[in-house]
């Protein structure tokens, strides 16, 4: 049955506050909640957007159960004496409790924890407590995301500003505060329709990526693992895992975990970490976070890794490709998240002197010697002027857009919002794709889980 009030947690102190001056902490939970008639039950149904989620953050799943296992329903109360703490309350726990994940858009299901009190006691211990503690006593800031609707952000010293970081022109009339990342950037310049519905209104049509795509971000999960542990250990001195192993950790087909594998073989020879002292900073999926007040934008970026080498900041991106890079293109017009770091370094976000700085591309193929490390001199003026060019080019019109009108094309076919889009479905219908195998990864796939 529906379970009306919420269920709620609550810790006291018997003797005196603690640091921060609380007797009492609530904790509860949000989605639609079930209790079988006799109490012994007890089920949350989390909904998700798109497809159910098949995990969520240990901490989250161990408050959650925590809660689920220990709560009583509670009226919120804003003001006024709090009712009686759930233990002493005359309330039957339940001897089972279940979390589910909705997909609201598939009716997908999955159970992520089945479980007793004891056992949620032991998750809450072992996860959600030291997340707890660590969100109840830290005063620290971290920029990103929420620096958008942040109404401390003119104070805020911990928020890099970044002045004329490309020579935006402000639009007119005035709009409100926005991020803007390579990956909108990217979006935007394939189709405006694309962008709003996606990254606005985050419609998805659940459409599977291509082989390319789910190959790309299975090699940037290895490395991003990799290149995480502590202490540091270069790819070049690892026994990488055979066929098999690989499949199973990534899920790829056996074609896919072939190429895989042979471009992690490439990235052996140009790991970032060989050579490295065990001294260097080395940040995986590192948040950059700028503010360029004359626009009121917070810009957003998240390298595969930056880390630090004899004093110098290296901004690296890794990318796989069947296909070479081509001689005749500008690099910063091919991969925009590179011109980014080269505008983030000349304004001083990421290394105090761009001239000590470099913004570095592996591009990963399959093959023996065929992939490629090149790198941009951020301090280059010439460099820093293409930069902007480019960063302008894509900005600027997507800054100053209010309709957000489809631009069909090739790129249609694999746009992740069709399903509301009329135009897309049409041009689709009419333009079918000849049949021929994947020869490359999907970039607007691959980079947005990276922005």
């Amino acid at each position: 049955m529906p379970v009306g009030l919420p269920w709620t947690w609550r810790t006291r102190r018997r003797d005196t506050p603690d640091a921060r001056g609380v007797r009492q902490y609530e904790h509860t939970v949000w989605g639609r909640m079930y209790a079988s008639e006799d109490g012994t039950v007890r089920d949350l149904w989390l909904p998700s957007l798109g497809r159910a989620k098949t995990a969520r953050p240990a901490a989250e799943l161990g408050a959650v159960a925590k809660v689920m296992a220990y709560g009583a329903s509670t009226p919120w109360r804003k003001f006024g004496a709090l009712p009686p703490a759930s233990e002493s309350d005359a309330v039957r726990l339940p001897e089972l409790i279940r979390v589910f994940d909705f997909g609201c858009a598939d009716g997908s299901l999955e159970l992520l924890l089945s479980e007793g009190p004891e056992q949620a006691q032991q998750r809450f211990m072992a996860d959600a407590a030291p997340a707890f503690l660590a969100a109840a006593t830290g005063g620290g800031t971290l920029p990103w995301e929420d620096c958008v609707d942040c109404k401390a952000i003119q104070g805020c010293s911990d928020l890099k500003r970044a002045p004329r970081l490309w020579g935006g022109r402000p639009t007119v009339p005035e709009r409100k505060r926005r991020s803007l990342s390579t990956w909108d950037l990217r979006l935007h310049a394939e189709c405006p329709a694309q962008y709003h519905l996606v990254r606005r209104l985050h419609l998805n049509d659940l459409s599977i990526e291509n082989r390319g795509a789910r190959r790309g971000r299975a090699v940037d999960r290895w490395l991003d693992a990799r290149h995480a542990e502590r202490p540091l250990r270069a790819c070049g001195d690892r026994e990488f895992p055979d066929l098999a192993a690989l499949r199973a950790e990534t899920g790829l087909d056996e074609p896919a975990a072939c190429e895989a594998m042979g471009m992690l073989a490439e990235h052996r020879l140009l790991c970032p970490i060989n050579g490295l002292g065990a001294q260097e900073r080395v940040l995986v999926q590192h948040r950059v976070t700028a503010y360029v007040p004359e626009l009121d934008l917070v810009v957003l970026a998240k390298p595969d890794l930056v880390h630090t080498d004899r004093g110098r900041w290296i901004w690296r991106e890794t990318k796989t490709s069947t296909r070479p890079l081509w001689e005749g293109a500008s690099l910063l017009r091919t991969y925009p998240q590179l011109a980014l770091g080269v505008l983030l370094f000349h304004a001083g976000v990421l290394g105090e002197d761009a001239r000590r700085c470099w913004v570095e591309l592996e591009h990963l193929r399959v093959g023996r010697g065929s992939s490629r490390l090149e790198r941009i001199d951020p301090g280059r003026p010439e460099t820093v002027d293409e930069a902007r060019t480019v960063i302008a080019e894509l900005a600027q019109p997507l800054l100053g857009d209010t309709t957000y009108e489809p631009r069909t094309g090739r790129h249609c076919h694999g746009c992740q919002a069709r399903t509301w889009c009329r135009p897309g479905t049409a041009h689709v219908a009419d333009h079918p794709l000849p049949e021929k195998p994947e020869a490359d990864t999907s970039r607007l796939g691959r980079e947005a889980a990276d922005d």
